[in-house]
């Protein structure tokens, strides 16, 4: 117990004489492959804004990218031994859990877990037929191995491939390797746009959505706890005064209103690596609240 409380007296000594010195921070989160991977930018303007509200007591803080793209391994190697990279952000996953400290506040409310297919245009009949999970398990999707969506998608008896790369899954779908690509549905537009003139015929299917609750956690080494409190204050103080909320919307609107939930058939899946979600029932922390998503199965 003595050991505990010197760690958190040094903590709490290190985060007053930032304070006081007015020293600026960084907090180093991960970079994409490739520079106009648009994935990466909100996590980190999410983080900059959980650091702007501890500021007044923890001092100035940036967040900044890496100067070098990393592999999911690298990046949670670098996070666990205190090395380039201080904050990443995953689903939860109890392998990882056991490695990484989770801060278990959602940054994209949930719509991560909400999935809406990339396909091509000619197989667009085909998903319009679909009602229910075993017409969706004669269809195959492709996922990146390490993703937990793969996990999650073979669990409730979805074939999936597994291309190599992020950039891959577009030519294999394209190449008829499989049928589709489930995207979170803040997602598939802003990758489909930019790559027309390469692969013309994918399009966002508009019919069908799947639903599993994912929640997108910022993660910090074990060692981190007083990044972690740090971020986590931030975030309950922004979701409080409504400016997560603002983030969010500024972000993901356009891209809800194309996706027009509300029209389309959802499939729910259960998700093995989940045991519990902390505020299910929190409107303002989640799009379909995961408790109430607990009731839809397949629904118009």
């Amino acid at each position: 117990m003595l050991q505990i409380a010197r760690i958190a007296l040094i903590a709490v000594a290190f985060a007053c004489a930032a304070s006081a010195s007015g020293k600026e921070t960084l907090v180093r989160y991960p970079r994409g492959d490739n520079p106009t991977d648009f994935r990466y930018d909100y996590p980190v303007r999410m983080l900059q804004l959980a650091l702007d509200k501890t500021s007044a007591e923890d001092g100035p803080a940036r967040a900044v990218q890496a100067t070098e793209p990393m592999s999911n391994a690298r990046v949670q190697a670098e996070i666990e031994r205190g090395g380039l990279i201080d904050v990443a952000n995953y689903p939860p996953k109890r392998e990882l859990a056991n490695r990484l400290q989770f801060i278990p506040i959602c940054i994209r409310k949930g719509i991560l877990g909400i999935r809406i297919f990339i396909i091509d245009r000619k197989l667009a009949p085909r998903f319009a037929a679909v009602r229910s999970l075993d017409d969706l398990k004669h269809l195959s999707a492709g996922q990146q191995k390490d993703w937990l969506d793969t996990k999650i998608l073979l669990s409730n008896g979805i074939p999936v491939v597994t291309p190599p790369s992020y950039e891959e899954i577009f030519e294999l779908l394209a190449a008829g390797r499989f049928d589709y690509f489930p995207r979170g549905v803040h997602e598939p537009y802003r990758e489909v746009e930019p790559r027309a003139l390469r692969f013309p015929d994918l399009m966002v299917e508009e019919s069908l959505a799947l639903y599993y609750p994912m929640p997108d956690y910022f993660v910090v080494s074990k060692g981190n706890t007083a990044l972690a409190h740090r971020i986590q204050r931030g975030l309950e103080r922004a979701i409080a005064d409504g400016s997560y909320d603002a983030l969010f919307q500024k972000e993901f609107s356009e891209s809800l209103r194309r996706a027009k939930l509300a029209q389309r058939t959802i499939i729910r899946l259960e998700n093995p690596d989940l045991d519990q979600i902390p505020n299910p029932d929190d409107q303002k922390r989640w799009l379909l609240p995961p408790a109430a998503a607990r009731k839809v199965t397949a629904q118009k």
